[in-house]
């Protein structure tokens, strides 16, 4: 793993074996960020929550991972950002109170802080944005330039604004995928 020029690695509260994360991505709270093995994070990707990663998961370049350090964001193993993508686990609902990064939750009178989870081979597509308190469960998969409001059901393929299911996805060849793939112990670089 190279230097960062943000923070410091070994402020991450765990980071497994094989993580490559880019040397222009920028972690506001180190401390409250988990990697397991085989996680790679590209370059100019912004990350200001607590979040929680398993093995084998790719979070693509630009990604903005947000909502302070009250929320939180999970990947299940094998998941997916692609380029652009939001995950958005805090937000305001722009109605009253005072935004900004200065104002303590007593100004900010509509914030929702909350979670997003990422299940187990899910794919989320480029310039998509997801709000809070939304669950992709396993095998979820969201086409790109998409907004993600509410939970996705597992195995399912969505696309659109707000996103709403356009097909399935063949669960079980790719179960049948990630199990050679474990029995070949692959080295992801």
């Amino acid at each position: 793993m190279s230097d960062n020029l943000f923070f410091n690695v070994s402020r991450l509260r765990h980071c497994g074996k094989n993580v490559i994360i880019g040397k222009t991505v920028r972690i506001r709270y180190p401390e409250l960020v988990s990697l397991a093995d085989n996680v790679i994070i590209d370059d100019f990707t912004y990350i200001s929550t607590a979040l929680e990663v398993a093995e084998y998961v790719h979070i693509a370049a630009g990604c903005k991972l947000i909502g302070g350090s009250s929320s939180l964001v999970t990947m299940g193993p094998f998941s997916t950002l692609a380029p652009n993508v939001v995950l958005a686990a805090g937000s305001d609902d722009y109605t009253s109170g005072i935004a900004g990064p200065f104002a303590s939750s007593e100004y900010k009178a509509g914030a929702v802080i909350g979670s997003i989870n990422i299940g187990r081979h899910s794919i989320v597509g480029a310039n998509t944005t997801i709000l809070p308190n939304v669950t992709l469960h396993d095998g979820a998969s969201v086409g790109a330039q998409s907004l993600v409001k509410v939970d996705l059901d597992a195995w399912t393929l969505s696309a659109g604004t707000p996103a709403r299911v356009i097909g399935r996805r063949d669960k079980q060849k790719i179960l049948e995928l990630e199990s050679t793939f474990l029995a070949g112990d692959q080295d992801v670089r």
